[in-house]
């Protein structure tokens, strides 16, 4: 039997309309993917802020949330330019001092008497030795150079990472600011009461998430740095080798590398044992094992206590959502994955519980519908 399939004009019409309007919206979504990126970490900023701006607020004259704003900001990048202003010179010393020593260290190890040495001519790797020396008094000598061949390349990439930083803290204080006002705004276009109700409870939930989320990785932030500057103290005192002018700058750097979830704190603690490394290894060694302690401390026992009421995910979850923030956006996706994986859990739980009330209104809507064409 032969089945004629006869299809209108009008409908092929309505396909290719339909697809390319579809083309044209994932085309315009992929250009703007980098804007997209910059207005979620903002809004993640201006929800991860608001709570001490709105108290603050609350004692100045007027309740003004522009000055509480512009103090906050102050407060922030006061903090954060003080750590790099300790931090950087004191690493650069380091790692200068390293580069140029390299060829001595070399010379130290494979000396006429050393095991070193011994291994050296049993498996006849002097040349080895010989080349690797000379490459490395080369790259010592010529590091200057470089940083002249690198420096427009580089004066880009620091003009461009501003210009974002920039528009992400502007961004953020205008969110801040006007947001109460637009939030005031949407609630007061709700008819339904009810849903109303419904609805504010539930970005009242997210919001707790995210900024309980924030709340509780500075505090084991706070709480992880402040272990890390009294055993570098400690260390101090029994290694004459390690200098004080390094506790400071290390402190800041496992501060800020501890606000990463998941495997901040490991990277921090890997690029600090080698800062101390430089100066020394017994001290370097000392410190990576005590931070394999702590972490075990700090992911069985303080995390789960200060994370497990706000985000409420499994660890599964949480190492899941790293995982996608970290290959969507970076080291700023892994920081903001979790709160997100979190407030995802909040929809999808209100959306379980109220699955009946959906269904039943769609079915409402469906059959409102149907009543108005059948009287048309």
């Amino acid at each position: 039997m032969n089945v004629t399939l006869r299809v209108e004009t009008r409908t092929i019409v309505r396909i290719l309309l339909t697809v390319s309007l579809f083309g044209l919206a994932v085309f315009f979504v992929a250009k703007i993917t980098s804007a997209i990126a910059i207005f979620a970490i903002a809004a993640f900023l201006a929800m991860a802020l608001n709570p001490p701006v709105s108290k603050l607020a609350n004692y100045l004259p007027g309740h003004s949330r522009i000055l509480a704003t512009a103090l906050s900001y102050i407060v922030v990048l006061s903090v954060l330019g003080s750590l790099v202003y300790i931090a950087a010179p004191p690493v650069y010393k380091q790692t200068n001092d390293f580069v140029r020593s390299l060829p001595e260290y070399v010379d130290q190890f494979t000396k006429e008497n050393s095991g070193i040495s011994r291994l050296v001519a049993k498996y006849n790797l002097q040349d080895e030795i010989d080349q690797l020396t000379n490459k490395a008094r080369a790259e010592a000598s010529t590091v200057a150079q470089g940083v002249g061949s690198s420096f427009i390349s580089g004066v880009s990439n620091i003009l461009n990472g501003t210009v974002t930083m920039v528009t992400i803290l502007v961004l953020t204080f205008l969110m801040l600011i006007e947001g109460p006002t637009w939030i005031r705004r949407i609630w007061s276009l709700y008819s339904d009461k009810r849903r109303l109700s419904r609805d504010q409870r539930l970005v009242h939930h997210m919001y707790k998430v995210v900024t309980g989320f924030v709340n509780g990785q500075m505090l084991v932030a706070t709480l992880n740095a402040a272990g890390v500057l009294a055993v570098l103290f400690i260390l101090t005192q029994f290694f004459d080798t390690v200098s004080v002018s390094i506790l400071l700058p290390i402190t800041g750097f496992i501060f800020i590398a501890a606000l990463i979830p998941m495997f901040g704190a490991t990277v921090g603690a890997i690029v600090a044992g080698l800062i101390l490394v430089f100066s020394s290894i017994p001290a370097a060694l000392i410190f990576l094992a005590y931070y394999i302690l702590y972490q075990q401390i700090e992911n069985n026992i303080i995390q789960p206590l200060v994370q497990a009421k706000t985000i409420q995910l499994t660890a599964l979850m949480v190492f899941t959502a790293a995982i996608l923030g970290v290959m969507a956006l970076g080291i700023v996706g892994a920081v903001m994955a979790i709160p997100i994986a979190g407030c995802i859990r909040v929809l999808a739980v209100d959306f379980l519980e109220h699955r009946n009330d959906y269904f039943a209104s769609r079915h409402d809507d469906l059959k409102k519908a149907k009543t108005v064409i059948v009287e048309k």
